[in-house]
């Protein structure tokens, strides 16, 4: 069986044929994603047209049409923003990324993200779907013609299938905050307590996640990037420990039970249990912003542009260790930290290129094992492996290096690439499957 996997991502939109009796990708394509000039916004509607335009260029193709069928179509999507949607299941508004931080805005003596959690008695963060629809609502901002609102990945599985209305998947709508884990529904009357507009609130739907079809092929309903990707290199593995750097990172284990108290996000996976994650908005991106540094310097010195990755990972790779500290913890944390990091014992002898980059790499890794040590003991015994996932840390051998060094186990990465889009391929096989 064949499934078609998407991954609406923060900076790029992925497209993937997933095989399932060989476990290998046979197609596999990417284009980029975009901000609203000026932004954290994303226009849903240029979303849905490069997917779909993606989608019929690889049926129409060779490899869409290599005479195995195509069984199910899965989308992940980046979590925890939204857009607000018209009776017709268009959009009227622009998508609000989970990197709008209009949480962190004052709403009398505190912020609209400590508010809700104080009034809920539910963590809410900056970017969650929820703070940002109270902002909107407290400010005036909601549209006129807005009915519900729904994540993006919610969006282009309903506008595949040409339906009005959507489903939400607990994967996702966990991430909007004031959701309740144990009745897997959103806590209204907590919400509706806080002032919230709760009738905005989309379905939540636990089962028969197969929402439409596609010229025949069924679509499932969407998934969250982090658990598509989970799904991919680990599955229900409760040995492995899953550390995703892509734009953000996370640090992430499943766990049959349901255990409260323990200070990570809890996140609806499987029917068989849960992920407990940790997560940081430093990533990827902030390694990018080193690269940018360096490509800048020597932009500036030779007025010569080049592409500075490969001497960075050289320059790393001849410093071991240093003695320079670096907190490269460019934008901050969602518990409202103010974005900036610090350098830290600066010497003649460590100020080179590769100590800042070993020191760089070594304070990224440093902020992942941090999150996994608050942690309790009964999630992280037994621990045996860590299974990575994510270009940020894939294409960037001194950060492994590191996370295998601070963590005391190894890492390794599960042959197939993409891990979300190619992840919620074989979760939509699953569930096609199991529907039958």
């Amino acid at each position: 069986m064949r499934a078609i996997g998407i991954d609406i991502g923060t900076t790029s939109i992925c497209l993937c044929v997933y095989e399932e009796e060989t476990g290998r990708l046979l197609y596999v394509r990417q284009e980029k994603n975009h901000f609203l000039a000026g932004t954290f916004l994303q226009d849903p509607d240029r979303i849905f047209t490069t997917v779909k335009e993606m989608l019929e260029d690889l049926l129409q193709s060779s490899e869409g049409d290599s005479g195995e069928e195509i069984s199910a179509i899965g989308i992940s999507s980046q979590m925890h923003g939204i857009l607000y949607v018209d009776r017709e299941g268009r959009a009227v508004s622009p998508y609000y990324t989970w990197k709008v931080e209009v949480g962190n805005e004052d709403f009398g003596e505190e912020t609209y993200a400590s508010y809700l959690s104080r009034v809920t008695g539910y963590e809410l963060y900056t970017g969650y779907g929820s703070v940002t629809h109270f902002y909107l609502q407290q400010t005036g901002q909601l549209p006129a013609e807005a009915v519900y609102f729904v994540n993006i990945g919610d969006y282009i599985a309903m506008r595949l299938c040409a339906q009005r209305e959507s489903a939400m998947s607990p994967s996702i709508a966990a991430s909007m905050g004031g959701f309740s884990l144990k009745g897997q529904c959103f806590d209204l009357d907590a919400l509706e307590k806080a002032g919230v507009a709760v009738f905005y609130y989309p379905q939540v739907r636990t089962d028969g996640f197969i929402l439409g079809a596609y010229q025949g092929i069924p679509v499932t309903c969407a998934k969250g990037d982090n658990q598509a990707s989970f799904y991919a290199a680990i599955g229900e593995k409760e040995e492995a420990l899953g550390v995703n750097v892509g734009t953000g990172s996370q640090v992430s284990l499943f766990h049959r039970d349901l255990i409260v108290g323990t200070g990570a996000e809890i996140r609806p996976f499987t029917d068989k249990g849960f992920l407990y994650v940790q997560a940081s908005l430093n990533g990827g991106k902030v390694y990018e912003r080193l690269a940018e540094f360096v490509k800048g310097t020597v932009l500036a010195v030779t007025g010569i542009e080049t592409d500075v990755y490969e001497q960075l990972a050289e320059a790393g790779g001849r410093v071991p260790v240093t003695d320079l500290r670096i907190a490269p913890s460019l934008y901050g944390s969602r518990k409202g930290a103010a974005p900036g990091g610090r350098v830290e014992g600066i010497t003649p002898e460590n100020f080179t290129l590769g100590d800042m980059v070993r020191a760089y790499v070594t304070g990224m890794a440093l902020e992942l094992f941090r999150m996994y040590e608050q942690l309790p003991d009964a999630l992280r015994q037994g621990k045996k492996e860590i299974v990575a996932s994510g270009n940020g840390i894939r294409r960037n051998g001194l950060l492994k290096q590191e996370v295998e060094r601070l963590f005391g186990l190894p890492v390794r990465f599960r042959d197939i690439e993409e891990e979300a889009a190619a992840g919620v391929a074989m979760w939509a096989l699953a569930e096609v499957r199991s529907q039958k």
